[in-house]
């Protein structure tokens, strides 16, 4: 299924008469100066060849045509053309067929074949596992059960790539001295266990019980090892950084999500603020710059991401996604309020907020689900 984000690449290019979609930039930084999307000139002979029926003038008028998002404004630059989306209409459309997130279909498991020696325990071999069942997960997602979709991954390539079946080839796992890594996986889980456990004594709640603390320790453990080993192209080796703290940082936020969502209900069962009518949420009100920033660099593209790393392997786009949406999520919660004080004026704002990150988190929880993560509940 194409996204919102596809579907408007292909009618602009359809409007300027173009073949090639990739002419359509989409921005991820720098919306105020330069707009949400791009494309050259028209009168840039070497990038569109002979000029066509549409001039410069009449751009304006031609891209109203465009139906899957409304276009604000345009500027013309000395080298582009710069387009702002209307937002409220792209976050109504959004959320209006994709709230809540949709679930994945079934799919049968010999989709992936794992052709590495299952005898093997290093972490090479462990790397291909993750790629293995991440692709597996992804294909339920994305394939829309589509049985013509066969991969193989390993390290050696071991029957020629055919229009049946796809090869991911699988780089190794490399040590601090830049060889081999030979270590087991029970082995690099402890050595990031002990970091964990030894940063975790000066910040732990000192009202949590031994055994969830272990259980969280062991979680974030198992998430900092899979971001690791999956945050590079599936064929690059990988060098061990023990210092990395990714994966931590996003299930923390993760955390913080629902300790938001927990606060807000509480408050609704003390009367504090109305319930959500989630008919009724106008997601329209979502009006700041870190909020554009998650919905049009993260929450839009996600589908995509997903299609991308199916179709061109691209399986590391995942883990560096959710890195980027826990980033942009930190700054979102250092700027923003969002459980405010209940007046009626802003009960609306509140509500669409409340939806806003709520749908954050179902995606947060997607993409972990595919790395075969779990999510923390609490900090």
């Amino acid at each position: 299924m194409a996204s919102i984000l596809e579907d408007f690449r292909h009618e602009v290019t359809s409007v300027l008469g173009a073949k090639n979609s990739n002419l359509i930039r989409t921005h991820d930084k720098n919306f105020g100066s330069t707009g949400d999307f791009s494309f050259p000139r028209l009168d840039n002979k070497k990038v569109w060849g002979h000029p066509g029926d549409l001039s410069e003038n009449d751009l304006e008028d031609a891209l109203k045509k465009v139906e899957s998002m409304k276009i604000l404004r345009l500027s013309h630059g000395e080298k582009s053309v710069y387009l702002w989306i209307d937002r409220q209409c792209a976050f109504r459309k959004y959320f209006s067929s994709n709230f809540p997130l949709k679930k994945e279909s079934q799919l049968e498991s010999n989709h992936v074949v794992n052709i590495e020696d299952s005898d093997k325990k290093d972490l090479t071999c462990e790397r291909v596992n993750i790629y293995s069942d991440m692709l597996q997960k992804m294909l339920s997602k994305v394939s829309g059960g589509d049985s013509t979709l066969k991969f193989e991954v390993g390290t050696k390539k071991v029957l020629d790539e055919s229009d049946a079946v796809k090869y991911i080839n699988v780089g190794p796992v490399l040590g601090q001295n830049g060889k081999k890594e030979s270590a087991s996986l029970d082995e690099l889980f402890r050595k990031v266990y002990d970091a964990l456990e030894s940063q975790d004594c000066e910040r732990r709640d000192e009202s949590e019980n031994e055994s969830d603390r272990e259980a969280r320790l062991r979680a974030l453990t198992k998430a900092q090892i899979h971001f690791m080993l999956t945050s590079s192209v599936p064929s690059a080796q990988v060098k061990l950084d023990l210092t990395g703290r990714s994966a931590v940082f996003l299930l923390y936020n993760c955390a913080r999500i629902v300790q938001i969502l927990y606060s807000f209900e509480e408050s609704v069962r003390d009367g504090v603020y109305p319930p959500i009518n989630e008919e009724n949420v106008d997601f329209g009100l979502l009006d700041t710059q870190e909020e554009w920033e998650l919905f049009f660099v993260y929450i839009l593209p996600y589908t995509d991401v997903l299609q991308e790393a199916v179709h061109m392997g691209k399986l590391h786009k995942l883990p560096l996604h959710l890195i980027g949406l826990s980033n942009c999520l930190s700054r979102y919660y250092s700027r923003v309020k969002i459980l405010r004080d209940p007046l009626p004026s802003l009960v609306p704002t509140l509500h669409a907020r409340i939806q806003f990150i709520k749908h954050i988190h179902a995606i947060i929880l997607d993409g972990l689900d595919v790395m075969g993560l779990q999510p923390l509940n609490k900090l």
